[in-house]
């Protein structure tokens, strides 16, 4: 930098993340934007910057990840758009919320087309293997980041997604809340005839223990 005549000052730590939508927060609306700790909401964006390096050459039409607060939906979509508006992808990739029947906020919120609707949607949820996913409300970080990619929702039922787990995915044992992606993802595999990725979470060895 200074051969180039700049130079370089700290900045504070909060000034490094990009802007939040700046939506208040109602008890008639989906929770708000930024639900978890906002540098880790920032630091999800690298799971986009990885995909595009890992696929570099290669349209990805569809990324599929595990749904409940939508942190990491959310951080992954401001990756690629990120990555489209600099120039090292085409487009960014369409987003499929996956999420486990027993509470499935996001596709039940995306059936009404007025996105007044969507935003107070609110379900019941129910028991699940998917133990860390569901929630009541769908957050809106998690909308907004479907409705810029043209994305969708998907809920599975156990059954579904114990199916998935039960069938490593290209060698991988996922726990069921991670599995609910590989059991959305070979659907959408099905019916895109574009390159769909599925979001692993966490491995399911642990749920193997005892």
């Amino acid at each position: 930098m200074g051969s180039r005549g700049q130079t370089a000052r700290p900045v504070p730590a909060d000034q490094l993340l990009l802007p939040l939508a700046g939506r208040e927060s109602s008890p008639e609306l989906s929770t708000p934007f930024e639900q978890g700790d906002p540098h880790a909401n920032e630091g999800y964006k690298s799971v986009a910057y990885e995909l595009a390096r890992d696929f570099s050459g290669r349209q990805l039409d569809t990324v599929v990840v595990p749904t409940s607060r939508a942190d990491l939906l959310a951080g992954i979509g401001r990756g690629f758009r990120e990555l489209a508006a600099a120039g090292p992808i085409g487009r960014e990739p369409r987003l499929v919320a996956a999420e486990t029947a027993a509470a499935a906020p996001f596709t039940a919120a995306l059936r009404p087309p007025d996105r007044a609707d969507q935003e107070r949607t609110r379900v019941t949820g129910g028991p699940t293997v998917a133990f860390s996913l569901g929630e009541e409300r769908p957050c809106w970080q998690g909308l907004d980041a479907l409705w810029r990619s043209g994305g969708t929702a998907v809920a599975v039922d156990d059954e579904a997604i114990m199916a998935g787990h039960r069938r490593p995915a290209a060698g991988l044992l996922l726990e069921p809340s991670s599995a609910v992606a590989s059991a959305v993802v070979r659907a959408q595999a099905r019916t895109s005839g574009g390159l769909v990725v599925a979001i692993g979470t966490a491995t399911g060895l642990k749920g193997l223990v005892g």
